[in-house]
């Protein structure tokens, strides 16, 4: 137990002390965000809610969205790899704007 503590006080120094490490976590943080966000909007009709108590029916609802989940991720990703295949792209994304790419676009609602 001791040891877990030590571990923890190490990484909120480090925390602490290195904007890089901060700037890391908050753009991990957003990711999830927006993960929470595209839930919402499939889920649109109950506010991001499961509606049933019905353990069959939550489960349903469940797998169905992780279904969804994965192939938004999938046409995202199949989208930026063709935006990003063309000639006027090459050379101008930094190592940083690669990093921060993700197929976890935030649905536009209107």
């Amino acid at each position: 137990m001791e040891l877990g503590k030590a571990v923890k006080t190490v990484f909120l120094a480090r925390y602490l002390a290195g904007r890089a490490l901060r700037a890391e976590i908050n753009d991990g943080l957003n990711v999830i965000e927006q993960w929470n966000s595209a839930n919402d909007f499939i889920f649109f009709a109950r506010r991001g809610e499961v509606s049933s108590n019905r353990r069959e029916d939550q489960e349903a609802s469940m797998l169905s969205l992780h279904l969804l989940q994965n192939c938004m991720v999938h046409v995202n990703t199949l989208m930026i790899q063709k935006l990003l295949a063309r000639p006027g792209w090459k050379g101008r994304l930094t190592v940083r704007d690669l990093h921060a790419l993700t197929p976890l676009f935030q649905p536009q609602t209107a």
